[in-house]
């Protein structure tokens, strides 16, 4: 009797963290995640085993708690932890690990960090940028877009130019682009579409359709960094003390909701995955309702205050 060879057809467990985050960052682009989302998960994976060289063994657990005990904010602590729950999971399907060294571990509540500065700052800023140089034109477009639209910057600074109908003052967030992988429609006004137009008729024809609307003055691609560390340097220059460019996304959903816009439509526009997130701007804004509410109480007009000014007597 003829025997049958038995191929061993089983994937091999990756040896070293290398090589998992190799492969788990190579599965993740296959699935259309941001190449923002990819440095994500190579920064923290490659931080926690830098700190901790002997953690790629069965002790994987146990140094992994003792990062995440570390002293830190909730939302770092979130961030960690979103970032290694499914590099573990891709690790425990490979056969590297029997379970996950982040199994039982949860979310912490964080209070949402929301920024309201005044539009007298925002005025400031604008004055101080000008328009002479195609940057300072960038950086004045993408400051009234951001404000006007409440645009991710990541998502702004991939915009292309078949993205924008200025005649229509919107744009599309392709889903490509979106944080959340889900496209969108953006709007926004006259004055922000008439700087938009200007930026878009000085760009070099060389440059051609797929250079992004903000870019560097040589037509290659700028990033978010970039354009914080700018807004810092304008804000300096105004007399402020901090600016950052996901602060004018926060301004946009406050006026949104102080001028009469409703939570539905900003959660929309500003590709929240949820209402949860954007009820977060409501909390911040109970001081304007409580001040409106005051004026306009039915009952504080049955009950006028009486004047507080001092009668003069005799003389």
């Amino acid at each position: 009797m003829k025997r049958v060879a038995i191929i061993d057809i089983r994937r091999k467990a990756p040896k070293t963290w290398e090589n998992a985050l190799d492969g788990f960052t190579l599965l993740r682009r296959s699935q259309g995640a941001a190449e923002r989302t990819i440095l994500d998960y190579e920064r923290s994976v490659t931080l926690f085993f830098r700190r901790f060289p002997t953690a790629w063994s069965s002790t994987c657990r146990d140094c992994f708690l003792r990062h995440m005990s570390q002293e830190m904010s909730p939302s770092t602590y979130n961030i960690r932890l979103k970032a290694f729950r499914p590099f573990f999971e891709y690790c425990v399907n490979e056969g590297a690990f029997s379970s996950s060294p982040a199994e039982g571990l949860k979310y912490r509540r964080a209070e949402p960090r929301i920024v309201d500065h005044s539009m007298d700052d925002i005025r400031k800023i604008l004055d101080a940028m000008g328009a002479e140089t195609f940057a300072t034109l960038r950086d004045s477009a993408l400051l009234l877009l951001q404000l006007d639209s409440g645009i991710r910057p990541s998502e702004a600074l991939q915009l292309r130019p078949s993205d924008m109908n200025v005649s229509d003052r919107s744009a599309i967030v392709r889903a490509a682009i979106a944080k959340t992988r889900k496209g969108r429609r953006v709007f926004f006004s006259e004055h922000t579409a008439a700087v938009l137009q200007k930026l878009v008729d000085v760009r070099p024809e060389e440059w051609g359709a797929d250079t992004p609307i903000f870019c560097t003055a040589y037509g290659t691609q700028w990033s978010t960094h970039a354009w914080s560390v700018n807004l810092r340097r304008y804000a300096e220059k105004a007399g402020l003390k901090r600016f950052s460019a996901y602060d004018l996304r926060h301004k946009h959903a406050l006026e949104y909701l102080r001028n009469g816009g409703d939570i539905m439509t900003l959660s929309a526009g500003m590709g929240h995955s949820s209402l949860e997130t954007t009820q977060g701007y409501l909390a911040l804004a109970s001081s304007d309702i409580r001040r409106v509410h005051e004026k306009a109480s039915p009952v504080q007009g049955l009950f006028p205050e009486k004047s507080k000014r001092t009668r003069a007597g005799k003389l």
